[in-house]
């Protein structure tokens, strides 16, 4: 559309190249750069804390599914694929400036086997379970005990657990503040149980966190990391092995972490698996493989304290 004006410095003078260029041109050209940046993004926040939050009462449910591709021999069955879903609900029952107490409910566990074997695991005594545990503002297990039970566990089972959760995509979180590009990272021996592997035999896991980006989502800021962990055999096995001579493997996953309510907000990842293992009354060892895809997402959640938040 033209418009044309009865001033004489906006009238036909300013369709000239030269006059266009020098008075209208460059500054519109600045102009809509500037509107298409926006407010916000021109010096986008480098640094934030990571640290769990909420108050007595609050709520989080999450959904996980765990899609797994086992490459066995024909002898021993043939390929096969697991998917295994799991809807948990964690409950703030106290918070303090330096942990935050939640009851976690395993509210439905589902397994599926293609083909289906003669027997599928029984999981009728995981689903329900309910468990208490302690964790300090960085996700680090302080204190766990299951439901009805007066004693806590030990450290071996707080490792498990530890491992679970954060394959489950809830890694441990740093101390202090943090700016993008900064990564840490923890060795510890956990057992293969941890891993979803039904035999007795610890392997070396290196899981190393890194803050790739912080972006500003409404009132909100979402930190994405990226978390890379590393399977190996331990040298020394606690028990008896079940049969595994060796375990090694690797997983990656993105997860996405809300700064301003302290609260993980999802995950996707990857994993491989190699086993070496010896069938039962044999001494020949079979080499299996496996390949994972694993989803979590918070589903729904309740905010006892929004009113006090905002």
């Amino acid at each position: 559309m033209l418009v044309r004006s009865n001033v004489r410095e906006y009238g036909p003078i300013m369709f000239s190249r030269p006059s266009f260029n020098h008075r209208y041109g460059l500054p519109a050209l600045a102009t809509g750069l500037l509107l298409l940046c926006g407010p916000g993004e021109v010096a986008a926040q480098q640094s934030a804390r990571l640290e769990l939050a909420g108050i007595p009462g609050d709520w989080l449910e999450y959904n996980h599914r765990n899609d797994l591709v086992v490459d066995l021999p024909s002898d021993l069955g043939g390929p096969a694929t697991t998917r295994t879903d799991i809807r948990m609900r964690h409950v703030v029952e106290s918070a303090s400036a330096e942990a935050i107490a939640y009851v976690t409910t395993l509210e439905e566990v589902a397994l599926e086997v293609r083909p289906t074997p003669a027997q599928v695991p029984d999981l009728s005594g995981i689903q329900g379970l309910q468990f208490h545990h302690t964790a300090s503002r960085s996700g680090r297990t302080l204190t766990l005990r299951l439901a009805g039970q007066s004693s806590e566990a030990g450290p071996g089972l707080i490792e498990q657990m530890e491992s679970w959760l954060g394959q489950l995509g809830f890694p441990l979180l740093p101390e202090g503040v943090v700016t993008v590009g900064d990564e840490w990272s923890e060795t510890v021996p956990v057992p293969a149980m941890a891993l979803g592997l039904a035999v007795d035999y610890d392997v070396i896991q290196t899981r190393t966190v890194r803050l790739t980006e912080l972006r500003s989502t409404g009132s909100s800021t979402v930190a994405f990391l990226v978390v890379t962990t590393i399977w190996a055999p331990s040298p020394d096995p606690s028990g008896t092995g079940g049969g595994v001579a060796s375990l090694r493997g690797s997983a990656e996953q993105v997860v996405r972490f809300d700064t301003r309510l302290g609260r993980f907000l999802g995950s996707t990842g990857t994993s491989q698996l190699e086993i070496v293992l010896t069938p039962e009354g044999t001494a020949q060892y079979v080499a299996v493989s496996a390949t994972g895809r694993q989803v979590t997402g918070l589903a729904a959640s309740g905010d006892a304290g929004s009113a006090v938040r905002e």
